[in-house]
């Protein structure tokens, strides 16, 4: 058997009156109420097109006792996991390993309604404000260096991808960076009576031979 102690959370003036003693066993009880916590992702089961995934999650506040000695929390399993949806509308962004986010804490037991697709539920036990019952809310502290990212800006919105390809919205204009375009479609240029087709156009003053064909014709 282990010989080690640990120290209380007990103060000397936490003894000396009444008041002071309710103070503390009232301290005691809300510190059990559980609210949120930053913890770091160590596994993620699932995801991609379909149900978000689940993560594991390690957080990352140490518990303390009275004198300060830490003890690390253990690895909490099956996390459920936020993903910005409205309907069948959705953007697919899965936590990934390493990943430092927050995670809130739901003062009943969610488990059944996990269980059963988010149909209403009673609670799966009279646990209350358990970490079991987190939801890792998204990212709060990964490094500045994304590779893949949609970004507002004051000029418009920029999309950029880890191969270098760019789509810029501007006042006025659209601006792709890539090195081949391909489109599966045909392609419209202009609008009403004006407009022209990539795949279906007309030339104008046609002459035959090796001689250069005048511009398209509107409309075609």
């Amino acid at each position: 058997m282990s010989g080690q102690g640990y120290f209380g959370q007990q103060t000397t003036s936490d003894d000396t009156a009444e008041i002071n003693r309710l103070r503390f066993l009232i301290r005691q009880e809300l510190a059990q109420a559980r609210t949120g916590i930053p913890v770091k992702v160590a596994a993620v089961h699932g995801g991609g097109v379909g149900a978000p995934p689940t993560v594991d999650v390690m957080p990352l506040i140490n518990q303390t006792d009275g004198q300060g000695n830490q003890t690390p929390h253990g690895v909490i399993y099956g996390i459920a996991t936020m993903r910005n949806q409205g309907g069948t509308n959705g953007i697919i962004n899965d936590p990934k390993v390493g990943d430092i986010g927050h995670m809130t804490i739901s003062d009943r037991d969610i488990s059944a309604l996990k269980a059963n697709g988010g149909a209403q539920s009673n609670p799966g036990s009279f646990r209350r404000g358990n970490m079991s019952d987190g939801i890792y809310q998204g990212a709060i502290a990964n490094p500045a260096n994304q590779d893949q990212a949609v970004q507002f800006t004051e000029g418009g919105i920029k999309l950029f991808d880890k191969n270098g390809q760019i789509i810029e919205f501007a006042a006025g204009s659209v601006t792709i960076t890539t090195a081949q375009l391909r489109v599966t479609g045909d392609v419209i240029a202009g609008a009403g009576g004006e407009n022209i087709s990539v795949l279906n156009h007309l030339h104008t003053n046609v002459q035959p031979g090796g001689g250069t064909s005048g511009p398209p014709e509107p409309g075609t």
